[in-house]
């Protein structure tokens, strides 16, 4: 499918249940139409309406449990062969969570990026993954399935450059920056899900960090 097709799926006003069965049923391009379906969950949280959001109250610019069930929903059917999260799929969620400067969803997105960002690099690095729909269920905890982890220079570049542009606060890139420092996950650096949790302090300067962890 060509870019130009994909940008188009985007901005058409889909249902949820759409956008999931058009990522569950294609057979061609499958991380291409899962991103082009998450850029569309985008595109409803910024305005705070449209298709992915009617018939509740959603505020623009705010990311809602609906919105993290339906991403992890996009992810897994996309996941449905085996794939493992695509380089895509994860700026797509970077973008997301870019576009949400508020939250009203217990953490729930911010575990979702974690783990779908992990489980992108650890594939790339040639890890074995479970799959997506165990891998990013909630009910799953990072530290049951990460493993030590050797990102290369091209993959830590591209992490960095997206870890400098999020918020100081951010949960998602706390854990992220936590696991690759250590190498690996342990109960410490394990992103709380529900509020009222910890978490483990971030380096004043996550690019920093990660140079030191390599």
């Amino acid at each position: 499918m060509s870019a130009c097709k994909l940008e188009m799926l985007s901005c058409e006003p889909r249902s949820p249940d759409e956008l999931v069965a058009d990522v569950a049923e294609s057979t061609c391009d499958i991380a291409a139409r899962s991103t082009a379906a998450l850029a569309k969950v985008r595109c409803d949280i910024i305005v705070g309406e449209g298709s992915t959001v009617t018939g509740r109250l959603h505020f623009s610019r705010t990311i809602d449990g609906d919105d993290t069930a339906l991403c992890a929903r996009i992810l897994v059917a996309a996941g449905r062969t085996g794939l493992s999260v695509s380089r895509a799929e994860a700026e797509a969620l970077f973008a997301i969570d870019a576009a949400g400067s508020e939250r009203r969803d217990d953490g729930r997105f911010d575990d979702l990026l974690a783990k779908a960002v992990i489980h992108h690099l650890m594939s790339a690095a040639g890890a074995a993954v479970p799959s997506r729909e165990r891998a990013l269920a909630p009910e799953h905890p990072l530290a049951a399935w990460s493993s030590a982890i050797d990102v290369c220079r091209e993959h830590r570049s591209w992490l960095t450059c997206h870890l400098d542009q999020m918020k100081p606060s951010s949960c998602a890139a706390r854990t992220i920056t936590g696991i690759l420092r250590i190498g690996f996950v342990t109960a410490e650096t394990e992103l709380p899900v529900a509020r009222g949790q910890s978490t483990p302090p971030l380096a004043p300067n996550r690019s920093e960090a990660l140079r030191e962890a390599y």
